[in-house]
């Protein structure tokens, strides 16, 4: 049984979808729900990131059986910080206790993996339970809380969750280099090498299939609302709204590209925290057929992209900030739709060699691509098959696979161990134990 441990719907990540992807294979793959250890909604800032649609809510609670922490009314105000971090542990032990739990995946080692081990020393000295636990490094632990923390100590903390694991994944090659690099720069050689050799790419599950399926009534519905005629061209954006993902970028290309294509449209979809700096932006451009959806659902989003000529990904450097993967990138693709991003940390791994690619921060670069894009001077069919055949490999299912391989790897290298299993009562007598059962 697999418990895991990530943000989770209505939180809006490609980790959360990561995760939900992952339980919905492990359910299709041994026919029964496994576990979600995850933040209560009240914790998340619901200006950003956050999408509550009962669909979305009823899809991610199909497959696992989901807890929600948050911190407790009664808690220890003599305890300066450390209560969710010891709710999350408290739940999880329990689970471990009365759910059969015996693998504990991670997305994020901070504080999941730190969460997940000290879980598992319980179990083992404790119960007397050997865990496995599983540690996927992402984006935002290598680059903000292990890159940004060299020195004070924090970064060596992680890299010890991270090493602590059983199993280790990275998301991508970029962040397994990153994290390799890092490690080199704080540890001993003995423990950067372990990293080193120890960690390997994981790919974030993901539904393929589902952006290929076609709903032409919803198509024509959407464009009826978003008032886009039938002689009109789109190009698109879709995901956070966030300064990262270069959209600033976008709407000077489109001001450009729209003098020599007046039927062309600007779609972008999503939401953040600069949605209204945007809107702004367009209004003072005078731009016209500039179309903001806001939060839509995911048949709404997936048509979105279908009915686009181009998807546009323009995502760039910010501060701390590089995007180590791209689920966007990938939905492009598996919509059927030829993708337009930038080379910036782990993004030409999820868009692959056949995707186009222009310079990051560079409106004219990227007006330059779309015009190609539009003057019918690509390969379209080739481009469009091309991205289906790479979106397959980061099918959830293929995806989940590798992680249980790795998973009954460990298992069958434990079982062929000599190593004697450590016998929680050498301390405790069995009367002493008795009393607690699940509950404790």
């Amino acid at each position: 049984m697999v418990v895991t441990i990530s943000k989770f719907p209505p939180y809006m990540s490609g980790h959360s979808f990561e995760a939900m992807n992952q339980g919905r294979a492990l359910y299709e793959m041994t026919g029964y729900k496994h576990h979600e250890l995850t933040y209560h909604p009240d914790i998340y800032d619901k200006s950003t990131n956050y999408n509550d649609a009962p669909s979305l809510l009823k899809k991610a609670a199909k497959y696992l059986y989901i807890h929600r922490v948050k911190t407790v009314s009664s808690k220890n105000v003599k305890v300066f910080d450390g209560e969710l971090t010891k709710a999350f542990t408290g739940r999880l032990i329990n689970l471990i206790q009365s759910k059969k739990v015996n693998v504990i995946s991670t997305f994020y080692l901070d504080p999941h993996a730190y969460i997940a081990n000290q879980a598992k020393i319980y179990a083992e000295k404790i119960l007397g339970k050997k865990i496995i636990t599983v540690h996927k490094a992402v984006g935002s632990d290598v680059l903000n809380s292990i890159g940004n923390h060299l020195t004070d100590g924090q970064g060596k903390f992680l890299l010890l969750q991270m090493l602590e694991a059983d199993i280790m994944f990275a998301v991508s090659q970029y962040t397994k280099d990153k994290l390799v690099e890092f490690a080199k720069v704080v540890l001993p050689p003995e423990f950067s090498n372990k990293i080193a050799s120890k960690t390997e790419v994981l790919y974030a599950p993901f539904d393929n299939e589902y952006f290929a399926i076609r709903d032409e009534k919803l198509t024509r519905n959407l464009k009826d609302r978003l008032r886009i005629r039938s002689n009109q061209q789109i190009i698109s954006y879709f995901g956070r709204i966030f300064p990262e993902k270069g959209i600033e970028d976008l709407v000077y290309a489109y001001k450009s590209v729209k003098e020599n294509f007046p039927e062309l449209v600007l779609v972008v979809g999503g939401y953040g925290i600069e949605l209204a700096k945007l809107k702004k932006m367009v209004k003072d451009l005078g731009l016209k057929d500039v179309k903001f959806t806001g939060a839509v659902s995911d048949k709404e989003k997936r048509a979105i992209m279908q009915m686009s000529v181009l998807g546009v990904i323009p995502t760039k450097p910010i501060k701390n900030f590089v995007e180590t993967l791209c689920i966007s990138a990938l939905e492009y693709q598996a919509s059927g739709t030829v993708l337009l991003t930038t080379k910036v940390g782990g993004v030409p791994e999820a868009g692959g060699t056949h995707s186009l690619y222009a310079r990051h921060s560079d409106p004219k670069d990227l007006a330059a691509k779309i015009t190609t894009v539009l003057k019918g001077q690509i390969d379209r069919e080739e481009i469009i098959s091309l991205g289906l055949e790479h979106t397959a490999k980061f099918n959830y299912v293929e995806i989940t696979k590798r992680f249980l391989e790795k998973v009954n790897e460990k298992r069958e290298e434990r079982r062929n161990s000599t190593r004697p299993m450590v016998n929680p009562d050498f301390w405790l007598k069995a009367n002493l134990l008795k009393p607690y059962g699940n509950g404790f």
